[in-house]
């Protein structure tokens, strides 16, 4: 037992206080990477406090996590939340909910293990443990908050504008309101000028939820050589986005919609509305009982961990959703919608949607990622919503089919096996020939929506990318390229950074195409810090007939069907990756197996390749 322990989860002030209080009896536990390695820059002794958590306990954690998805039907007061016939509770993007929940979860049980097994007479806390803190300690625990007041917030709260200067990848952050405003001013003078703007016809539509135009210009071609409209709703990034993307609608004669012109011009009739459903949220949220009961572990409530961020989100975002729903009601009077096509079901536009179409007009949901689930890992492809999911559903071939009939006792009609139309560009790409062996190396991005990465896990990736910049940096005639993922994570920067003190000379991208650095490469390294979340990446490179080693952090190998096959060498970061690495690169027979394998499991995992979205436009235009 310790006098006094400090609890550090972010950078502000945790370095003066831990040397001002060095000489006492304390003890600090670091809660991320970040806070970490400072410390431990600082030579500032230490415990990590994700060490505290077994693998149980971060599994009943997502497990209970999952249970949370419905919350809003646990209580009559919180099911009778509704505008027009819809739960605006249940409007909340299911993984920013999913993010919050969990990451507040994981923090509650770190809490709960260090004072149970420290029990400190004084702890030093940030705000955003301090809620985590008050449930569990006594009357005589003496607590005091440190630092600033920052606190957790919802992903989409900060949009992330991303841009290229020369080589290095820039991450700019704009509110989301801000944002809104922003995109809704853009999107109008372009859609004018570029005569983009959806005027209502009587013509058969189809309606796409929140595509990016550039990676789907081959399903928009297809469709525009049907006899229907091809319309987009984006809210969350703007269809507008980049030259590639206006150029794909230009020349299909897409156009897009701007749900906000769909609103009535008589603003103060939204507002009295707004105003209204204001006060019943302030009225809902005052009553902490419902809430303890609904957010509960361990015989403890952790609302009070969740309380500010939610409540506070959903008081800005209301009048979001009520809009939303009145905008989404206009469209669908006033459009002739033969079929709407998705990537998610668990957003915010595409719930709105769904809500107000009310199983009328056929809805399909496109899989939009390398699906690889086996009976072992079930509880995981919720990531790719297959519980959520009470549509139609097209699939990229007849594995993902019968693990979905024999796994989740999917209605064969609701699964249209088509193909995957984002990658039919893929398979009309040539070899580049080129003086040095280029080796493309992809990280995939750790994030904490399994409960299951930690400190540990963010060192071994970072020890795993000097280690590989070392291997290359021996073998003559080779240079290396990184291709960070392009969502909103905050710890590529960290990793751009770490890549920098490595070799600066290093090419790292962000946004550039997939597709034009796969090319260009002769040997692909993908980098899973967790095995169960298996990259596109992989099989965009077998795609392209490229070699590919997959380095897994986890110490988890699973039989996916790539591994069966041996189209992958998938190895641990603890493997001779100097041996391997060299093997792959030189010695032919082997490229030629794997490439060999590569292609065989493609036959079996990827249907109708190189004309998907021909194959799709055909289905979802026959409606």
């Amino acid at each position: 037992m310790v006098r006094t322990i400090i609890l550090a989860d972010h950078l502000t002030d945790i370095r003066n206080l831990a040397i001002e209080l060095r000489a006492q009896e304390i003890k600090i536990f670091s809660f991320n990477v970040g806070v970490h390695k400072m410390l431990e820059k600082e030579t500032i002794p230490h415990e990590i406090a994700e060490n505290y958590l077994s693998s149980d306990d971060r599994s009943s954690a997502y497990d209970l996590t999952l249970n949370l998805y419905d919350w809003y039907n646990s209580h009559p007061i919180l099911q009778n939340f509704e505008f027009e016939n819809v739960n605006l509770l249940g409007m909340l993007d299911t993984a920013e909910f999913h993010q919050l929940v969990i990451s507040n979860l994981i923090d509650f049980l770190l809490v709960k293990k260090i004072i149970e097994k420290e029990r400190p007479e004084k702890i030093l806390t940030t705000k955003n443990l301090y809620n985590a803190v008050k449930i569990l300690i006594d009357e005589k625990t003496d607590v005091s908050i440190y630092g600033s007041d920052l606190q957790y917030s919802l992903p989409w709260d900060q949009i992330q504008i991303k841009l290229n200067l020369g080589r290095i990848p820039v991450s700019l952050h704009i509110g989301r309101k801000k944002y809104l405003i922003v995109v809704t001013l853009i999107e109008s003078i372009l859609s004018r000028v570029l005569n983009l703007r959806f005027t209502p016809d009587d013509k058969k539509s189809i309606l796409l939820l929140e595509f990016d135009p550039s990676q789907y210009e081959n399903l928009l071609s297809s469709l525009s050589k049907c006899d229907v409209n091809v319309v987009l709703l984006n809210r969350r990034r703007t269809s507008l986005w980049s030259l590639k993307s206006i150029r794909s609608l230009l020349h299909s004669k897409c156009k897009i919609i701007n749900s906000n012109k769909f609103l009535p011009s008589d603003k103060n009739q939204i507002t009295s509305i707004i105003d209204n459903y204001h006060e019943k949220l302030d009225q809902i949220f005052s009553n902490d009982a419902i809430f303890h009961k609904i957010f509960f572990i361990d015989n403890y409530s952790f609302w009070p961990c969740i309380k500010t961020v939610l409540t506070d989100t959903y008081r800005k975002r209301i009048s979001e959703y009520i809009t939303l729903l009145i905008s989404s009601k206009e469209i669908f009077e006033k459009i002739n919608f033969s079929c709407i096509l998705a990537l998610n079901i668990i957003g915010e536009t595409e719930k709105s949607i769904i809500q107000v179409n009310k199983g009328k007009i056929p809805f399909v949901m496109l899989e939009h990622g390398f699906a690889n689930h086996i009976h072992e890992l079930k509880k995981f492809d919720i990531f790719h919503m297959y519980p959520l999911l009470k549509d139609k559903i097209a699939v990229w071939g007849n594995i993902q089919k019968n693990y979905l009939i024999t796994e989740r006792e999917f209605d064969t009609d609701k699964i249209l096996v088509t193909g995957s139309p984002r990658h039919d560009p893929f398979f009309q790409k040539k070899k580049i020939n080129h003086s040095k062996k280029t080796i493309l190396i992809t990280p995939h991005p750790i994030s904490n929506l399994s409960g299951m990465a930690d400190t540990n896990l963010y060192l071994r990736l970072e020890n795993l990318l000097k280690n590989l910049c070392m291997i290359f940096k021996k073998i003559p005639d080779t240079e290396i390229i990184i291709k960070l993922h392009p969502g909103q994570d905050n710890y590529n920067h960290d990793i751009i950074t770490l890549l920098h003190e490595i070799d600066s000379s290093i090419p790292i991208y962000q946004l550039n195409p997939i597709i034009d650095l796969i090319e260009s490469c002769d040997l692909l390294v993908n980098i899973s810090p967790e095995s169960f979340d298996t990259s596109t990446v992989i099989m965009e490179g077998l795609i392209m007939n490229k070699p590919v080693i997959n380095i897994v952090l986890d110490d988890k190998f699973y039989e996916f069907p790539f591994v069966k096959e041996n189209a992958v060498l998938s190895i641990s970061d603890k493997s001779d990756l100097e041996k391997i690495l060299n093997d792959v690169l030189f010695n032919q027979d082997l490229q030629l197996n794997l490439q060999k394998n590569g292609k065989t499991f493609l036959a079996k995992y990827l249907v109708n390749p190189g004309n998907a979205s021909e194959n799709l436009a055909k289905v979802i235009t026959s409606y």
